[in-house]
């Protein structure tokens, strides 16, 4: 019998994770020329962290032997502009709003990684400069490549599901009829 290798069934959950998300199956419609090895599953893990969220930048510093990522996409803007809303309109203390402290908490279980010499942050406060955005760092002995795909999914996830309480919280998702309904109906002949 022969012993096949654990990147295989991580590939086969890589691809299920692509065809279960719209946004992703987009960008990759098939899996059909990529070999079922350890060099095809570390680039594979690597393009997918890069296209989960829409605007991903990565950084290495030779120095340090850091690499940072830089993830942003309009769902965190969005997340930030509701949660700025929400607080105006609630007079509520940016540190006890309870949708940022869902947001750092959703991060922060979705950063369990199975790995050590990593960490990470955001910025989602108005008071911090530049984009918002989630960052992540590792260090070269960073061996977790794999899980990075899955994670970056359930941020992206939570913070869409955190998008749509906090619209209904501000009643901004009331459904508005394309055509006028009318109270009377014809019957057909």
């Amino acid at each position: 019998m022969e012993d096949m290798s654990s990147y295989f069934f991580h590939m086969l959950y890589l691809a299920k994770m692509v065809h279960d998300s719209p946004r992703l199956k987009k960008e990759w419609p098939s899996f059909g020329s990529i070999p079922l090895d350890e060099d095809a599953f570390y680039e594979l893990s690597l393009e997918l962290a890069v296209s989960i969220f829409e605007d991903t930048s990565n950084y290495y510093n030779a120095g340090s032997g850091i690499e940072t990522w830089v993830l942003s996409d309009p769902a965190v803007d969005r997340f930030c502009e509701l949660c700025t809303r929400l607080e105006t309109e609630k007079g509520l203390e940016e540190k006890i709003d309870p949708y940022r402290r869902n947001a750092e908490q959703m991060i922060h279980e979705s950063f369990r990684l199975n790995s050590y010499s990593y960490d990470y942050g955001w910025r989602l406060s108005p008071s911090d400069r530049g984009r918002h955005c989630i960052l992540f760092f590792s260090d070269d002995d960073f061996y977790g490549m794999e899980e990075l795909p899955v994670a970056f999914m359930e941020i992206l996830d939570g913070f869409q599901e955190l998008n749509r309480q906090l619209e209904a919280e501000l009643g901004l998702n009331k459904l508005v009829p394309i055509y006028p309904l009318r109270n009377e109906w014809k019957e057909a002949a």
